[in-house]
């Protein structure tokens, strides 16, 4: 059934994918339709070369490009028709006949639209009309196509802001002049659309955005034809005043771009001017109103400026290096749903969250990194539920007045990622495995910094051991496996495992799994992160159940503080001065779930105390429920000062004569004492 289910989700993602794509090819063919009859000074028609070799970079759109190009022209009628429909038939051939020109870079394939002009219309020119002045024509044509030809190929896979600026200004500007002309009822719809783009800019980046766009789009009549430029004073102005409301949202903005036209429309346009003027405005407010938010907020993107990457130092050790690295794979795993690196999505939010803030030099030049990991890890947290302003750590909420609008930004983001819940458990404990090792790198290097002339001391403490075990009836081995090891000086670790079933199939369970938790811990995993890594490991080894109890004791002998995670192990007992205390969990062992919850408990031994582990089999060896625990803690009492070995041997004595001689299930005891150590 899931099976359905997902091949379900995977055809309607396809399809939706499918109609983007479409969609996405109809926009580009009818920006060539506009390009091709964009003119610049009246004669020069370079945009429409340049946008067929941008376009035809997609083979499917190469020659759907050339025919609307052709079809433009000739309904345009422009200068020259048929030989700029054999200009767009020859680099329609060209990219067909060598298609591994799509394969050389952007300069190689620039430099065809040039070559075409100058071949197809200066033969044309040569046999029909030479003349210098046309020559010269020709040139200048052929160079603008080649410029906006490698300006528009760059913009596929620019990186810097000027270059994508550049080129989005440029496809633009074709897209304006070529609506040059075109109105509805008695409108222009260039006129229009200039007014949207410059409160766009306005509302996106303030006045300087504003004032740029603004001279930009009232340039724009005379670059089609000979007139004066007075227009782009106008429009200039117009876009300051509006970006300068930018705080105000969207009403400050219109209300700024209405006063500035008012003012100055009828000096600059004169009373005929005036009418049309304001309707192409008014039209344009609307379009402003009805504008998305979220429009706003990718063109706020686009125009802000990058936040630069923190560059490692040249003198970085190897060490370090590895840290970044470690740390680099896990902040991608946790993010294994997202169609981006979570280090390019943080950036793109703190651009535009980010941009002219006063306190963006303290955050990102002289704390860029503590900056950057922050807002991963707030993205994380983002994709699990929105975030809210308690969720900024004290130091970057106290200096932050854009905290909303950045846990916003961090929100909607991360909810764009679609995590795959089947491999949740999976990658967020590989993260965890690479942030851990990423720590323990870290800790390793300032361990070995400060250990010279810094000694730790000598352990207070010792930890002597006794160990008995039977197995069940009629079985050869024992399933339960036992763990005493010294991990680093005055830490000494105690383990005990009951492998599902019985026999060598639960002592090879049980035994691989403490194995292997000893070999986490002595590498210096934390001891949630090793069961958590020793239950993935169990999961992933065999599809049918095979499960392990988990009772780990972990003592540090400095000041006898010991930690206890027990996962579905008996419980434990010490006996001290005040008698026995019983430690006692509800967790599941290791290998059912991916979900493990591991809590840790933690008691203080003193001097003397005694610290009993059992497997289950010892205490089901009474019959009476209410006796389980009980005749062991009783024994305890009377355990008195006799060595740890001598103890674990009565006690299962004992339980082998409760079971009558013939225990149920495998029995395992085991005894430490706290003594002082010899040194001390």
């Amino acid at each position: 059934m899931s099976g359905q289910t997902r091949t379900h989700s995977m055809r309607q993602q396809t399809g939706v994918l499918a109609g983007s794509e479409f969609f996405l090819d109809v926009l580009l063919l009818g920006a060539v339709f506009f390009l091709v009859r964009a003119a610049l000074l009246e004669e020069l028609f370079p945009f429409g070369p340049a946008v067929i070799i941008a376009v035809g970079a997609r083979r499917r759109l190469l020659w759907p490009a050339v025919v609307v190009a052709a079809v433009s022209a000739w309904l345009a009628g422009l200068p020259q028709v048929y030989s700029r429909l054999l200009i767009f038939l020859f680099l329609g051939l060209a990219c067909t006949l060598y298609p591994s020109l799509n394969q050389r870079g952007p300069l190689t394939r620039a430099t065809l639209a040039p070559v075409a002009i100058t071949l197809v219309r200066g033969l044309g020119l040569t046999l029909w009309q030479p003349s210098f002045y046309g020559w010269v024509q020709v040139i200048f044509e052929a160079l603008l196509a080649w410029g906006l030809s490698l300006g528009l190929l760059e913009t596929a896979t620019a990186r810097r802001q000027e270059e994508r600026l550049l080129g989005g200004g440029l496809f633009l500007l074709g897209l304006l002049l070529g609506l040059q002309g075109w109105q509805v009822s008695g409108l222009s719809i260039q006129g229009i659309i200039s007014r949207y783009i410059l409160l766009l800019a306005a509302l996106a980046g303030g006045a300087g955005t504003g004032a740029a766009a603004g001279a930009a789009v009232g340039f724009l009549p005379s670059l089609s034809a000979l007139i004066t430029p007075s227009l782009a004073g106008l429009m200039a102005f117009t876009g300051l005043v509006a970006g300068s409301l930018k705080n105000l949202g969207k009403p400050g903005v219109i209300s700024g771009f209405l006063l500035a036209h008012l003012v100055l429309a009828n000096y600059f346009l004169g009373s005929d001017g005036v009418q049309a003027a304001l309707r192409e405005s008014g039209l344009a407010v609307l379009f402003l109103v009805a504008t998305p938010p979220l429009l706003v907020y990718y063109f706020r993107e686009f125009l802000a400026v990058p936040v630069a990457a923190q560059q490692a130092p040249a003198d970085t050790s190897p060490r370090d290096n590895l840290k970044v690295a470690l740390k680099s794979l896990a902040q991608n795993l946790k993010f294994h749903g997202f169609n981006e690196s979570p280090l390019e999505t943080v950036r793109q939010v703190a651009r535009a969250a980010c941009r002219g803030c006063p306190a963006g030099k303290v955050c990102w030049e002289l704390e860029g990194e503590q900056m950057l990991n922050t807002l991963q890890e707030l993205l994380h947290r983002g994709s699990q539920g929105p975030l809210t302003l308690a969720a900024l750590p004290e130091w970057l909420a106290s200096r932050c007045n854009r905290g909303r609008e950045l846990l916003a930004a961090l929100t909607t983001r991360a909810g764009k990622g679609q995590p795959q819940p089947l491999e949740d458990g999976l990658t967020n404990w590989l993260a965890s495995i690479f942030d851990n090792l990423a720590v323990m790198v870290e800790n390793r290097g300032i361990k070995k910094e400060n250990s010279a002339g810094s000694g730790t001391g000598q352990p207070a403490l010792k930890i002597s051991v006794g160990m008995a075990a039977t197995p069940r009836h009629r079985a050869e081995v024992t399933g339960d496996a036992f763990v005493a090891a010294t991990l680093e000086p005055g830490r000494q670790l105690l383990i005990l495992g009951d492998g599902m079933g019985a026999g060598r199939e639960a002592a090879d369970a049980s035994g691989t799994a403490l194995e292997l938790l000893q070999d986490l811990l002595a590498a210096g995993f934390s001891p949630e992160l090793a069961l958590r890594t020793v239950n993935m490991v169990l999961l992933l080894r065999t599809t049918r159940e095979n499960f392990t109890t988990i009772d780990l004791a972990m003592v540090n002998c400095h000041n006898g503080q010991t930690e206890f995670y027990k996962l579905g192990a008996c419980p434990s007992f010490i006996q001290g001065k005040d008698g026995v205390k019983i430690l006692r969990s509800h967790s599941l062992p290791v290998g059912i779930l991916e979900d493990l919850q591991v809590e840790a408990l933690k008691e203080e031994l003193q001097e003397g105390d005694l610290l009993v582990m059992v497997s289950d089999g010892v205490l089901e060896a009474h019959r009476d429920l209410n006796e389980k625990e009980k005749w062991v803690s009783k024994a305890l009492q009377r355990a008195g000062d006799a060595r740890p070995q001598e103890i674990a041997d009565r006690l299962l004595k004992q339980a082998r004569a409760l079971a009558g001689g013939n225990p149920p299930d495998d029995m395992t005891v085991v005894v430490a004492r706290v003594e002082k150590a010899a040194s001390a």
